[in-house]
């Protein structure tokens, strides 16, 4: 008798333990029933691209952020009872074709996501309200956010791809070539410091004022261009120039502050030419001119020696002095890029590293971000 009743009591604690699996399977199938998701993929971009689209049309209001909750589930529910579909709440193809999105999104820039064009496009979408963020030059979910919201607003294809009728409605002309922004009297000293100074007073620039040109320096001139209605390219013509309300000098000199480079000695313009010579001969014109370039904003920076010589013979800074190829007699090619270098000509765009990928050997080099190719060399910042 006794084994009957254990018998009965471990059937119905079995009865029991299935009824709460089965409880709970139900339970998770509810959950992901009500977490009802875009087809193609619950990505950011899908999500973002399917909100965006369907707070043009009025069926969302809430902040398009990339993240499926009830919010999107239930403006899809009506956006799918409104054009006679199945009011499931999942964007697939029929639902994806009445939103008019293609999904999958990745997003991107047609001419390459290079610093130039992001920072481009990202000036034009904050001038325009779409972009919120910092105008940074790099490409993330909050640049995507905003080229998938311009474009659902503007009647282009929502795909979150930046190209050439996107940014023919932008008023851009992107490059498929790297680009780093320019001043057309030149990259010296005074020029970008008086560049940095102006955008810094009119809140376009927040780093540090120092003479030399960067990304961030770029970013601030494209900001400053966007929102005064000027060609977005990161160039300080004299168009920009004219509304900085600044007067530039004419590129022959560096600053007379600390770390610039006017009125250097025969000696140390020697020096420069030799350290191009032992580094770069065999490279191209302007890509001896960046080597010298880097040299100069070394100079210029906090984080090096403020004199070429220091720069130079900093320890283990430059292959031609640890080979003795830095008292090799530098050819005239080596000296006209050390005088353009020192005239304002910065191929690089601020930059104050180079290497040869071929052949470098610092695990450290690769974790640089590269600017610039020219020749052989790499030049990052």
């Amino acid at each position: 008798m006794e084994k009957v009743k254990r018998k009965i009591k471990f059937r119905a604690a079995l009865l029991i333990l299935a009824a709460a699996l089965v409880a709970v399977m139900c339970s998770s199938v509810g959950a992901l029933t009500a977490q009802a998701y875009v087809g193609s993929g619950s990505g950011f971009g899908n999500i973002a691209a399917v909100q965006h689209r369907l707070k043009t049309l009025g069926y969302y209001t809430q902040t398009v952020d990339g993240v499926w909750g009830s919010g999107t589930k239930n403006a899809v529910k009506r956006f799918q009872t409104a054009y006679g579909l199945s009011a499931d709440g999942v964007v697939g193809s029929a639902t994806e074709r009445a939103l008019g999105v293609k999904i999958p999104i990745s997003g991107g820039i047609s001419k390459g996501k290079t610093a130039a064009n992001v920072a481009a496009v990202q000036a034009r979408l904050k001038t325009l309200g779409y972009y919120k963020s910092t105008v940074d030059g790099a490409w993330g979910n909050n640049t995507l956010s905003a080229v998938l919201g311009y474009q659902s607003n503007s009647g282009l294809s929502v795909d979150g791809v930046v190209g050439n009728g996107t940014a023919s409605k932008l008023g851009l002309t992107l490059s498929s070539s790297a680009r780093s922004g320019d001043i057309t009297k030149g990259k010296t000293y005074d020029n970008i410091k008086a560049v940095q100074t102006r955008l810094k007073t009119l809140g376009y620039y927040k780093s540090t004022v120092d003479g030399a040109w960067g990304t961030k320096t770029m970013c601030a001139v494209m900001s400053f261009q966007s929102d005064h209605n000027l060609t977005v390219d990161g160039v300080v013509g004299a168009a920009s120039e004219r509304a900085m309300g600044i007067t530039l000098g004419s590129g022959t000199g560096g600053g007379n502050g600390t770390g610039g480079t006017g009125n250097i000695s025969q000696s140390d313009l020697t020096l420069l030419a030799r350290c191009v010579h032992g580094e770069a001969r065999g490279e191209p014109y302007n890509g001896q001119v960046a080597v010298a370039a880097v040299i100069l904003n070394r100079v210029r920076s906090s984080k090096f020696p403020n004199t070429i010589s220091g720069v130079i013979y900093q320890p283990g800074a430059f292959t031609a002095v640890s080979d003795g190829q830095i008292n090799l007699t530098p050819n005239e090619s080596a000296y006209s890029a050390a005088r353009d270098a020192l005239g304002g000509w910065d191929p690089t765009g601020g930059c104050l590293y180079y290497y040869n990928p071929a052949t470098a050997t610092s695990s450290w080099i690769w974790s640089l971000t590269v600017h610039i190719r020219i020749g052989k060399h790499n030049f990052a910042l």
